[in-house]
């Protein structure tokens, strides 16, 4: 917010004689025999003084105002009444016009912002405030024409109101923008006129105002176009100060008797015609100016939104370029329309040459895993693509595709090459296992002493002896469950995978097997006909197990654990939801509840563990081409997990 600062000395004396020389011109408009003035500049002047100065010192603008105002009355030939309550009259409209539009219009340069009319709302409220403002003054100032003895009626009220109101929207809207333009606030078009459109414009208006006032018909209505051509082409600064000159010239001409306005009987007719079609001008050039603003505060948004989208890509683009995976964008009809560097070294080393060809001839591969069943071999994940190198060679890659806006914007492969990490990874596997086989040895070995030891003690250091016993033996335990999960990770990332049907629901379903196998209290409650899934038997075993047996381990005190299983077929992935009842996953960990061995610490102390089961999990989804995420239960306790894996060939739809 931009505060108003106080006027200076300067300020004030420019405001002071800019007023009085309007009101001058003002009262030299009145007419012999009458105190009522045919035009009022010196409106908008003072509600420009009052809106430059700080609302606490208003009293120093008004003061002012109506003291002048009165000086130049009486100067002028002014009765004492119309002196007095035609200046209180013009304070008091002031004060409230500015009042309203501090409240209504708080984004006005002297309201607390750093605006002008650029806006239709600005606009039309804006006038709102000052037709309440005007009407104020002319009962005041109508008031002091029937003090000073001139018998106004209804008609002498509404030409002081046109002229109050027309004084103010003229001078206090031109006024306002050429502030905001000397405070370097305004904008310039985009994409607007040059200065040779604007002479041709301004010649054009000044030969079309002469043409139109120096005969009778009344065609001044096609001056309004010349308006609307500068609002839309300039600032709307110009075109305010283009309607405003259109206007003066032809309140001149029909001062000189000249147009079709001057044809009126009545003077003050005339003057409050030429006034109403001077603010036709002004409305007209506002509005369309206004309407021009908002075009190109959204045209510049749109530059600056497409600005930040560039940068973005550009990014997007150097950090795909420099990434190690290849990527891949496809189409509905599985072309390539997007990809970055790795993806084309990957398809050049099995197609040389043109790299459109190899990229489609790779995306082929891809898609067909039938054709490429030659180089599959039943050790490689589902994942895992064997592709033949252009040397005899062969890599393997593992590929995971995911739509992206479900499907509208194609799909989307990542690619990565594991040749090295599929064919190495083997004997850490069995190296695995086979310090797990020598280090289980000495730990069995070790619980049986310790059992001996236990059944031995006597005297007066049994209970001691026999506690640290026990937490020995519970040591023990931990380490070998341990070694368990260790090798269990390490055969999910290694071991050979051997896909096939295997059957997750019914009474001999693996689903069933595994709910036995981990001792829970009730059985599993699996979703009728649950679609069967095309992996790897022992590690869907050994991933179901891990889940069930989180649920019968951290069940809720009292609550027996309870198991729900879900499924349904999505292309040909099948979705599978497992839902417990137990104490969930607090809130502070459920963005690492697959990290390997992160366990929180309100499980560490309650439940054992060696928090490894979550991380086998992912690795056994993940190498099934899937995807496993933590999803928020729809109500009540527990923790809902849900996965993909690969659909059975008799499940596809």
């Amino acid at each position: 917010m931009t505060s108003v600062r106080v006027l200076g000395l300067p300020a004030t004396l420019g405001f002071a004689v800019a007023y009085v020389a309007l009101v001058l011109v003002g009262r030299a408009t009145v007419l012999p025999g009458s105190s009522v003035s045919l035009v009022w500049p010196a409106a908008g002047v003072a509600v420009l003084w009052l809106l430059a100065e700080r609302p606490d010192r208003q009293v120093g603008v008004l003061l002012p105002v109506a003291v002048l105002l009165g000086v130049v009355l009486a100067v002028t030939g002014a009765d004492v009444p119309l002196v007095i309550l035609g200046s209180a009259g013009v304070a008091v409209q002031t004060w409230l016009v500015v009042a309203l539009l501090r409240r209504w219009c708080p984004t006005l340069i002297g309201a607390g912002d750093r605006d002008s009319v650029h806006t239709l709302r600005t606009l039309a409220v804006g006038i709102g405030a000052v037709l309440v403002g005007c009407a104020v003054g002319a009962l005041l100032l109508t008031l002091a024409l029937w003090v000073a003895g001139d018998d106004p009626d209804l008609v002498d009220a509404v030409l002081v109101w046109g002229r109050q109101v027309a004084g103010t929207i003229v001078i206090g809207s031109v006024g306002h923008l050429a502030w905001e333009w000397r405070r370097g606030h305004a904008d310039q078009r985009v994409g607007g006129g040059g200065r040779t459109e604007l002479a041709v414009l301004w010649g054009t208006s000044a030969a079309a105002v002469v043409a139109m006032f120096l005969q009778p018909l009344p065609l001044v209505f096609l001056l309004v176009p010349l308006t609307g051509w500068c609002a839309s082409r300039f600032t709307t600064f110009t075109a305010a100060l283009h309607a405003c000159a259109l206007g003066t010239v032809a309140l001149v001409l029909t001062a000189d008797g000249h147009g079709p306005i001057a044809r009126l009987d009545d003077p003050y007719i005339e003057a409050m015609g030429t006034q109403s079609f001077l603010l036709a001008l002004l409305l007209t050039a506002l509005a369309v100016g206004t309407l021009r603003d908002r075009v190109d505060d959204l045209v510049r948004q749109l530059v600056a939104a497409q600005a930040v989208s560039d940068a973005q890509a550009e990014l997007l683009s150097r950090m795909t370029g420099s990434m190690g995976e290849g990527l891949l964008v496809l189409d509905d009809q599985r072309r390539v329309t997007t990809h970055n560097a790795a993806s084309a070294r990957l398809a050049r080393r099995h197609v040389p040459g043109d790299e459109q060809r190899a990229l489609a001839s790779l995306v082929d591969l891809l898609d067909h895993p039938v054709r490429s069943s030659a180089w599959r071999r039943p050790e490689l994940g589902p994942g895992d693509v064997v592709v033949p190198l252009a040397d005899g060679g062969e890599m393997v890659l593992a590929v995971t595709s995911q739509p992206l806006a479900a499907g509208r914007l194609g799909t989307l492969l990542v690619v990565r090459e594991v040749t090295a990490h599929r064919s190495g990874f083997r004997p850490l596997v069995e190296f695995a296992a086979t310090a797990a086989h020598d280090l289980r040895g000495p730990l069995t070995t070790m619980r049986s002493w310790l059992s001996l030891v236990e059944h031995d003690l006597d005297g007066t250091a049994r209970d001691e002896a026999r506690d640290a016993v026990r937490r020995v033996d519970r040591s023990v335990v931990h380490m070998s469950d341990l070694i368990d999960d260790l090798l269990a990770q390490a055969a999910a990332e290694g071991v050979q995978l051997r896909p096939e049907a295997v059957v997750l629901g019914g009474s001999r379903g693996l689903l069933a097997e595994v709910s036995e196998l981990v001792g829970l209290a009730e059985p599993v409650v699996v979703q009728p006909d649950i679609p069967a899934v095309h992996a790897d038997r022992s590690a869907v075993r050994q991933l179901f197990a891990n889940l069930l047996g989180n649920c019968a381990k951290y069940s809720r005190p009292g609550v027996p654990p309870r198991v729900e299983v879900d499924a349904h077929v999505r292309g040909d992935r099948v979705v599978i939801e497992v839902r417990d009842h137990g104490i969930g996953v607090p809130a502070a960990d459920r963005e690492r509840v697959f990290d390997r061995f992160h366990r929180s610490e309100e499980v560490q102390a309650s439940y054992t563990g060696t928090g490894l089961g979550l991380s086998l999990c992912r690795t056994i989804v993940e190498r099934h081409g899937g995807r496993i995420v933590r999803v928020a239960p729809d109500d009540g306790p527990g923790a809902v997990f849900r996965l993909d894996l690969p659909a059975a060939p008799g499940a596809r739809h």
